[in-house]
């Protein structure tokens, strides 16, 4: 298995604050601890990081290789990942509400149900990521890379999407009702919600006049109708 970003094993080490938790800092330790010394090496997954359930709050994860973890329904609020490796990761139904998530690389993460709201991912890497069903309401998304990614039925409601590149993103079904969109770019799957207080489906050029009218004609629409 391969990751987006390789440092060396002491940078991996470096953990900037520990989660409260003692049975997360137990298996972050225990991870870390089991990371081959050359970060070439493939790795097993008896390697990869099981945070499964755990509650990983007050701390600062920032810079780590998490790629491939399984954090399904973990608690991650508030935690710092920023520049963190979780390319390929699992987080179904995993809560990261107030996260700073800036720069991260979350490339082909396995995110469905996912909250995070309030989240902030300036520059992530979404690329060919599944958020299917996810809260991502009043997060910051600005310049984050979306390409390949499905959001269907995902709630963007008063986010940022400002600058993103979204180039075959599946939007189908979600909700974009005050999520700011100027500067983003990008073919994207229809239809979208974007009623203020009660629904306003948009496909088609309705949806890519909808689009130019908030600041992003570069944005565009692949309607199956």
């Amino acid at each position: 298995m391969m990751f987006w970003r390789r440092r060396s094993k002491g940078e991996l080490h470096t953990v900037p604050r520990w989660p409260s938790d003692p049975d997360a800092r137990k298996a972050l330790a225990h991870y870390l601890d089991r990371l081959p010394t050359d970060p070439a090496v493939p790795r097993t997954t008896e390697m990869l990081f099981n945070g499964w359930g755990l509650d990983l709050g007050g701390s600062d994860l920032s810079g780590l290789d998490l790629g491939g973890a399984e954090l399904g329904e973990a608690r991650l609020t508030g935690v710092r990942l920023v520049d963190t490796d979780l390319y390929g990761a699992w987080m179904l139904s995993t809560d990261l509400s107030g996260a700073d998530l800036t720069g991260a690389d979350l490339g082909k993460a396995q995110a469905r149900d996912c909250t995070l709201r309030e989240a902030r991912l300036h520059g992530a890497r979404l690329m060919k990521a599944d958020f299917a069903t996810s809260d991502f309401h009043r997060a910051d998304l600005t310049g984050a890379d979306l390409r390949r990614a499905t959001f269907g039925d995902t709630d963007f409601r008063g986010a940022s999407l400002r600058a993103a590149r979204m180039d075959n993103a599946s939007f189908r079904g979600a909700r974009l009702a005050g999520c700011e969109v100027a500067g983003a770019v990008g073919a994207i799957d229809g239809p979208v919600d974007v009623g203020e207080h009660s629904p306003q489906w948009l496909d088609g050029a309705a949806l890519a006049s909808w689009f130019a009218s908030s600041g992003a004609p570069g944005v565009t629409v692949r309607s199956l109708h």
